[in-house]
């Protein structure tokens, strides 16, 4: 796990030292191919997520099976916290390993145990909810106020470099559009 602690002190800067390590120890690498899933959408999900390495997507699947892409990851980032996307410790997404990826994975109830005991690990799950509550609110107002263009807009100024690494079908359903109309906007 050396080669991937460096990655995970990364995002662990803001805690302070003497609490990194009890972090740490807490971690455990998993690999996952291209096409496979971190959790799936009503099965049992009670960890956090920290790409290391590859890219992913979090989506919901319709009755109809309409997938929508609710969230794209590039590597590093932090998955959406675990309280943002279970209800009653079942996952509410999908997450699809789109390239092959490196995970760090923690327990949701042993990090919160953390951040209960550690003040400088509570801040730091608290600034990583507050970022992610910030980052849903900013997408929201964009699918709600923007047209095509102007999404694609913000898009590229939220998401710098995507647009190069996913398939344009997931940035359209990202994004609330049709993969049509996101060629229309790109082509503007």
């Amino acid at each position: 796990m050396d080669h991937h602690q460096k990655a995970i002190e990364r995002f662990l800067r803001s805690v302070g030292e003497e609490h990194q390590s009890k972090l740490l120890e807490a971690f455990s690498i998993k690999r996952l191919p291209s096409g496979g899933y971190v959790t799936n959408q009503g099965e049992p999900d009670e960890s956090e997520y920290i790409l290391l390495g590859g890219r992913a997507r979090s989506l919901v699947t319709d009755a109809e099976g309409n997938e929508a892409s609710l969230n794209l990851y590039a590597a590093p980032i932090v998955v959406t916290p675990n309280m943002a996307r279970t209800s009653d410790g079942c996952s509410l997404v999908d997450i699809e390993i789109l390239e092959d990826a490196v995970l760090a994975v923690i327990p949701a109830a042993q990090l919160m145990d953390l951040m209960v005991r550690f003040e400088s690990i509570r801040e730091w799950g608290n600034t990583l909810m507050r970022e992610e509550l910030s980052r849903k609110v900013r997408r929201e107002w964009c699918l709600a106020a923007l047209s095509a263009p102007q999404r694609l807009e913000w898009f590229r100024e939220n998401h710098p470099g995507y647009e190069d690494l996913f398939a344009h079908f997931h940035i359209a359903s990202y994004l609330g559009m049709t993969p049509v109309t996101l060629s229309r906007a790109r082509n503007r």
